[in-house]
């Protein structure tokens, strides 16, 4: 199949714009069948597949995104969510600003090195725990999703999905820590020490709520069994990097895939298998966070299929304006560049994007890493801090909401949550613009 109309782009942004807007317009409704809405645009996209290019091609229209792509992204995303899940952590006294703050930073690290969904999923629990009797907590939701399920994974290719797809193009693994460790650490340390001065003035205003943030629990940590598994998943992910393919059904698949996927499901079905019930029961542990999430992203990797087919035309296809916008006369301007890739990030997955700017700015991961350099730093550090900007922008933003909303807290709207983080990231993203 062949996009070339921008009119392909409707029923996607049509989920988008429905989880903006329907829970303010029309809440009652939103909260009987906001989870019906994505496969409601899902099936006009399909419909309009089947008019245009014949019912042949629903098939592949269905299954090549969900087969190539989508059975990865959702077995790696669940198996971290599971084991992690498996994982009780309780902390010592001394609850307060000091505290989050550390921990988020900790949070922001071990995203590095873990990924993003691994750090988010074993911290929050906890981290919403420690913070039970505070009255405003919205704010803690809204920076561990900036912190630990976004913008520390940039430190290496295990952080987020952009930089693993670049290590895979042959980027080196320890090239990203060295060039975007400024501005990685430059922003970990701003965005902490705004959480610090926010939540110590809140914190402040609570003070008659509650006559101590202390209390007689030491620190705990129960499950240990999925400490091993988490580090087996990491190891998995690392080294299920092989060649060799094979068809079915007229499509290519790679083996280190299948292996990866098989190996991480047989690591969740352990996981489960191993942990004790109540380690889980302790945690608040239910499937409906991940279940959300894999309803929610089926919709969006069918629809998207067209936008990322056109993206990939570049200058030859419909959105041309944008490419010689980024790269007049084919000379990449790298604040431009920073913006488009992150924004799309945002909306769109960020590892296609990644890709894409990739294969637009040289394709030769030996030139990327020297004379484009900067090119390649540009769209590095966007495709996964701009994934904090909505709550689609990475997947474990998503789960992170549903374990808030568990923990009694009354999450952002979508366009709530884009307030939150338009407003505080925007100027951080303008002073990395204009350093670019």
């Amino acid at each position: 199949m062949d996009f070339e109309s921008l009119l392909w782009a409707i029923p996607f942004l049509g989920i988008i714009f429905s989880m903006s807007f329907l829970p303010l317009v029309a809440p009652n409704f939103w909260e009987k069948y906001g989870s019906l809405i994505p496969f409601g645009w899902t099936a006009i996209y399909l419909i309009c597949i089947a008019w245009v290019f014949g019912f042949q091609e629903l098939l592949p229209a269905t299954f090549e995104p969900l087969l190539s792509e989508y059975v990865s992204f959702i077995i790696q995303i669940a198996t971290l969510y599971i084991v992690a899940g498996g994982i009780f952590i309780d902390f010592p006294n001394g609850k307060g600003p000091i505290f989050n703050t550390m921990l988020l930073f900790f949070g922001s690290l071990l995203a590095g090195w873990i990924g993003t969904t691994g750090a988010a999923m074993l911290l929050i629990r906890p981290f919403l725990r420690a913070n039970a009797k505070r009255k405003y907590r919205i704010h803690l939701m809204v920076f561990f999703i900036f912190l630990v399920a976004n913008i520390g994974g940039a430190a290496t290719p295990l952080g987020d999905p952009p930089l693993f797809i670049g290590f895979l193009k042959g980027i080196d693994f320890f090239w990203f820590i060295q060039h975007l460790s400024p501005v990685l650490f430059g922003t970990i340390f701003v965005l902490c020490g705004l959480f610090y001065v926010l939540d110590t003035i809140l914190f402040k205003k609570e003070t008659g709520r509650f006559e101590t943030i202390h209390d007689n629990v030491s620190f705990i940590i129960k499950g240990g069994r999925n400490l091993f598994l988490l580090v087996l998943i990491l190891l998995t992910v690392i080294l299920c990097q092989f060649e060799g393919s094979f068809r079915f059904a007229d499509e290519t698949y790679n083996y280190s895939s299948v292996l990866r996927n098989m190996t991480l499901s047989a690591i969740a079905f352990l996981s489960l298998k191993l942990t004790h019930k109540n380690i889980r029961e302790k945690n608040g542990f239910t499937f409906a966070p991940i279940r959300e999430v894999a309803e929610f992203f089926i919709a969006i990797f069918i629809t998207v299929a067209p936008i990322l087919s056109i993206l990939s035309k570049g200058e030859n296809g419909a959105m041309a304006m944008i490419f010689n916008w980024i790269a007049p006369g084919k000379e990449f301007v790298l604040s431009k560049c920073f913006w488009a890739s992150g924004l799309l990030s945002s909306v769109l997955d960020n590892a296609p994007t990644f890709l894409i700017f990739f294969h637009l700015a040289s394709g030769n991961a030996a030139e990327l890493m020297t004379t484009k350099a900067a090119i390649l730093t540009s769209f590095s550090i966007s495709t996964v801090f701009m994934g904090a900007l909505t709550y689609i922008g990475n997947a474990p933003n998503l789960m992170i909401r549903s374990i808030s909303e568990q923990h009694g807290i009354k999450v952002p709207s979508f366009l709530g949550y884009m307030g939150w983080s338009i407003g505080i990231l925007a100027p951080i993203f303008l002073v990395i613009s204009w350093l670019l």
